[in-house]
């Protein structure tokens, strides 16, 4: 019942593996993509007029999944803005609650509410600020590594039905690709290529 932070390399199925263990045990599974303008109203809702023009409180996402008892990802958590952290404070203490200042409502969690949260190693990735201690203390800290290369292989080879030859040059296109990135000071910090890009061009069957 923790709040749970996978960090690890972009496209290593952090957000997937939650998505696929939803499903398997029956939960409502929803996401928030942050960015540094990520707005506190997309999490907690925001004042809004109905079409005869009176005004009512129209709640985010989160507040939305702590009432019912969603499963929520908050992808790339370290690109959100300060705000943002402070506002998921008190509902990652351990009395877990979320107030909403608009309304002056404090919401207990339903007892199937589970928060997850992702984010790439600060430092490889552009952008990425570094969580304070006391503030990651609040999770259980779960790291990604890369796929093994024999593994991807296999992925590409089933997923996408490519030939193993097909599927290993591919993989070692990939490498060879961040390799150079490693080695140039122009691409630093920045993806050449991803897992998604790999699966979208073998998806595209090459001849």
């Amino acid at each position: 019942k923790y709040p749970i932070l996978l960090q690890g390399p972009t496209s290593a199925g952090k957000t997937s593996m939650i998505e696929y263990l939803a499903a398997r045990t029956g939960h409502r599974f929803v996401r928030v993509n942050n960015h540094e303008h990520t707005d506190l109203q997309e999490y907690i809702g925001q004042y809004v007029s109905d079409q005869n023009g009176k005004l009512y409180f129209q709640e985010g996402i989160l507040v939305e999944a702590v009432r019912q008892g969603y499963w929520i990802v908050l992808d790339e958590l370290n690109l959100a803005p300060s705000e943002v952290l402070e506002a998921l404070n008190r509902l990652l203490d351990d009395n877990r609650e979320l107030f909403i200042p608009e309304t002056q409502q404090v919401i207990k969690p339903h007892p199937h509410f589970m928060l997850f949260a992702t984010q790439n190693p600060p430092g490889l990735y552009g952008g990425r600020k570094v969580l304070s201690r006391a503030f990651r203390n609040r999770f259980v800290e779960l790291h990604f590594d890369d796929i093994p290369d024999d593994e991807l292989e296999i992925i590409l080879r089933d997923r996408c039905a490519l030939p193993q030859s097909y599927s290993h040059k591919l993989v070692q296109i990939m490498k060879d690709l961040q390799r150079q990135r490693q080695g140039s000071q122009e691409l630093a910090g920045k993806s050449v290529i991803t897992l998604r890009d790999l699966f979208r061009w073998a998806d595209r069957r090459p001849t």
